[in-house]
């Protein structure tokens, strides 16, 4: 379980993967989304492969690829290799990376030679400060209703950073969203939940061997979470329940979600078909993407898995 944490305010930093402006998705209103990098789980649907890790990392667009090869001229790992055929190239692009090299990389002097705009990093150390620079630029368009949402990867692992930003935000009258795995200690979830509006977070799968094959994690800590939320604050939870065929969708796991729901005080779930949005991504990373041929649920589908949880009495949202 991955968890960074600082005790100085002003030298604290959290990496951050992208902020989105004007999203209307991830809770109330038009919503800045601050993405951090970093997560203990490892989904094998996972939508942003390039939240996983907590480092910055290199990613490269194979397409605006020209194959000059100046990239590896000044890369100091000789991490760089070109690919000879044209079977190759067409599937990979004109370079290999050795990404355990890169994900080390200090430099990324590659990113800056790239004439084709082929390589970026993904991944910037930001302070509070940087991040409440945007949310400002942002604050006009919130209108009362709006306010920023959390999200990664996962911002709990940097449970000092968050807490810091949400307090900021709260004392601004900003409204606060924070989406979290909830797969870290207790502590770091009661740290920020003085400064939380509404929490959007996924149940996955009951059963604990089965999460760790789909997820690479246990999933005792996310359920005891889940309960401390559902038992302090249920008003306040978003459940979401991604529904990937062969994964999440059989039908003792539906009912094991329903039970869970309502046992534990959650009286709404929001159920979301697979799609394949993260799989451009992981080619991108240089990482393989497990579910190519998994295939989005048919309506139906989706509608006896909300009739199913329904009859916990569990209203179910199909998004």
């Amino acid at each position: 379980m991955v968890c960074i944490d600082m005790e100085n305010k002003d030298e604290m930093k959290a990496l951050v993967f992208d902020i989105q402006s004007f999203s209307t998705h991830d809770g109330p209103g038009i919503r800045t989304n601050i993405f951090f990098k970093g997560c203990p789980l490892t989904c094998l649907w996972c939508a942003n492969p390039e939240g996983q890790k907590a480092v910055p990392q290199l990613f490269y667009t194979k397409m605006k690829c020209a194959g000059c090869m100046f990239c590896a001229k000044v890369c100091p790992h000789d991490a760089v290799t070109a690919y000879k055929t044209p079977e190759d190239i067409e599937k990979y692009g004109f370079v290999r990376h050795d990404r355990e090299k890169c994900d080390k990389c200090k430099t990324h002097n590659c990113v800056e030679m790239c004439l084709q705009n082929a390589l970026e990093i993904t991944g910037k150390w930001m302070t509070v400060d940087d991040i409440m620079e945007k949310v400002h630029r942002d604050a006009s368009y919130y209108a009362g209703k709006g306010g920023i949402t959390l999200s990664g990867g996962d911002p709990l692992i940097y449970p000092e950073f968050v807490t810091e930003l949400l307090r900021r935000c709260k004392n601004e009258g900003i409204n606060t969203a924070l989406e979290s795995e909830l797969c870290v200690p207790c502590r770091n979830l009661e740290l920020v939940m003085p400064y939380i509006d509404l929490y959007l977070t996924d149940i996955k799968i009951i059963d604990e061997q089965k999460h760790i094959e789909m997820t690479g994690v246990s999933n005792k800590q996310i359920l005891e979470n889940l309960r401390f939320i559902g038992h302090t604050c249920p008003e306040k939870a978003c459940l979401r329940y991604p529904i990937i065929p062969g994964c999440t969708d059989c039908e003792d796991n539906v009912h094991a979600i329903g039970k869970f729901c309502r046992d534990n005080g959650f009286s709404r779930v929001n159920i979301l078909p697979y799609h394949k949005l993260g799989s451009s991504k992981h080619e991108r990373l240089g990482s393989t993407y497990l579910l190519p041929d998994v295939q989005a649920p048919g309506d139906e589908e989706m509608r006896c898995i909300a009739d199913i949880l329904e009859s916990y009495a569990v209203k179910c949202i199909i998004n």
